[in-house]
Formats: structure tokens, C-alpha cells, sequence
């Protein structure tokens, strides 16, 4: 899986900005999968040059241009091959874990705080996610969409019990 194919699937719900899909990296595909605005730009010019995806500007009252993008019939087709394409290992590159891993040679108190920014980290996610379900965005999903969103959830908060309970045991 690329950032492509993802931007291809969001481009096939709406046209969209880059803006709007940037937003959708940092909320619904937080859970599995991450882009910067760094990334999100080249990859829907390289999709546009490849005639995957074309643009259009809108013009905006007392605000700048809005450019907006949508997919074509070719990116369609690219996508679709995606979603009937073998799924990929997992790939997973965890900073906080491999900290984890080696915080014994961390002093407790250096213990402790990695854990609990670590916590604060998650309990904003969650926050965020769960404001998002909240402003009905459980309405706009379908039922595979909703899973992979409420799943996401889940985890972020068995993360944060469990990291609560390590550092319950820290304190002993």
C-alpha cells in the first residue's frame, strides 16, 4: 500500500483539497496510517501527471483560490486494482515501543515520564477521535468504514489502560 492509493480512495468518495485530504491522514487514517502535508501535495501532483486525478480551481470570496481535486476514470481503475491486490504484511516502525522496550536502562523518573506522555499522547487521539464520531461522522460511514474508525479507537484506549496499569506497577 501506498499514500497513492489511499488519496485515490479518498479522491473516490469527493473531489476534494489537499487541505481536506491531509485532514483525513491526521483523523479517520490516524489509526493506520500517516502523511504529512509534505507528502500529500507531491503525491496529488504526480497523481495528475500520471492522469489519475485532475484539478480545478474555486475561486473563494476574500480568500485565496481553492484547488480542488478529483479522481479520473484511470485512477478509478488504479485504485480498484489496489483493493483486488494481494494485502501486504504489516509493516509497523514504532518509536515509542522500541523506547519501551529499553527504558530499564532509564532512570524511574525518566520511566515515568515517558510512559505518561506517551498516555497524554493517546488520550488526545482518542479525544480527537471520539469528537469526530460525535460530530456525526458515524452517519457518513459505511459499515466497514465505521469497523476500521471504532477499531481504532479500541486500540488507542487498551494502549492507554494498559501503559495506566504499567505505571501503576512503576509506583510499587
Amino acid at each position: 500500500m501506498k499514500s497513492e492509493d489511499i488519496v485515490l480512495g479518498i479522491l473516490s468518495e469527493k473531489p476534494s483539497s489537499g487541505y481536506e485530504i491531509k485532514q483525513k491522514f491526521s483523523t479517520i487514517f490516524s489509526n493506520f496510517y500517516n502523511a504529512s502535508f509534505g507528502s500529500v501535495y507531491p503525491i496529488l501532483h504526480n497523481l495528475e501527471k500520471q492522469g489519475k486525478v485532475t484539478s480545478k480551481l474555486l475561486p473563494q470570496e476574500g480568500k485565496p483560490n481553492k484547488k480542488v481535486y478529483s479522481i479520473t476514470n484511470k485512477g478509478v481503475e488504479a485504485f480498484m486494482e489496489f483493493l483486488q491486490s494481494s494485502v501486504e504484511q504489516e509493516k509497523i516502525k514504532w518509536d515509542f515501543m522500541v523506547r519501551l522496550y529499553y527504558a530499564k536502562r532509564l532512570s524511574a523518573i525518566e520511566q515515568k515520564v515517558l510512559i505518561t506522555e506517551e498516555i497524554r499522547r493517546r488520550e488526545q487521539e482518542v479525544n480527537t477521535l471520539n469528537q469526530l464520531k460525535r460530530e456525526d461522522w458515524e452517519n457518513k460511514m459505511d459499515s466497514f468504514q465505521l469497523f476500521s474508525f471504532e477499531l481504532g479507537i479500541k486500540q488507542k484506549q487498551l494502549m492507554i489502560d494498559e501503559l495506566k496499569r504499567l505505571l501503576e506497577n512503576l509506583r510499587v
